[in-house]
C-alpha cells in the first residue's frame, strides 16, 4: 500500500503533465486562430500562381469570411472563400478526395448560390477530375451549395 506522500506526489506529477498538454494545445489554437489571415493570403497567392500557370484569366482578390444566413445554426465551413477580381462570383477552395488522392480544387459560385464550374488546381488535376464519377462530383457540389 502506498503512503499518503507517494499518492500526493503522483497526483501532482499527473497534474503538471496535464497542465503542460493543455498549455501546448492552448498555444497552438491561439497561433492557429491569430494567423488565419496570413494563411489565407498564402493560399490566395498559391491559387493565383496556379491559375496563371493554367492560363486562366481569373485572379483571386481577397479572402471572404462567410456569414451563415440562418442565425443560431452551427455550420462548419469545409473550404476557404475568396472574391474574384472584377467579378461578383465567389471562388471556393476545397480538397476533393478521390481514389486515395487529395485533389485541390476550386469552385466558382454565382450570386444565386449555384456552382458554375469546378476547377482543379494542380498539373494533373484535370485528368483526375475527368476520371471521378459524376455522382461523387454532384455530392461535392451539393455540399458546397449547402454552405452558400
Amino acid at each position: 500500500m502506498k503512503s499518503k506522500d507517494a499518492i500526493i506526489k503522483q497526483i501532482r506529477d499527473s497534474s503538471i503533465l496535464i497542465a503542460w498538454i493543455c498549455g501546448i494545445l492552448f498555444f497552438g489554437i491561439l497561433i492557429w486562430s491569430l494567423t488565419s489571415s496570413l494563411r489565407a493570403d498564402f493560399l490566395m497567392n498559391s491559387i493565383n500562381q496556379a491559375l496563371i500557370s493554367m492560363n486562366d484569366r481569373r485572379r483571386l482578390e481577397a479572402a471572404i469570411n462567410p456569414l451563415p444566413r440562418r442565425p443560431f445554426t452551427s455550420r462548419s465551413y469545409l473550404s476557404s472563400w475568396f472574391s474574384i477580381a472584377g467579378e461578383e462570383d465567389i471562388f471556393i477552395f476545397f480538397t476533393l478526395i478521390a481514389d486515395g488522392v487529395f485533389l485541390p480544387c476550386g469552385a466558382i459560385a454565382g450570386s444565386d448560390g449555384r456552382v458554375k464550374e469546378l476547377i482543379p488546381i494542380s498539373s494533373r488535376g484535370q485528368r483526375i477530375l475527368n476520371n471521378i464519377s459524376p455522382g461523387i462530383l454532384r455530392l461535392y457540389i451539393r455540399r458546397i451549395e449547402g454552405e452558400l
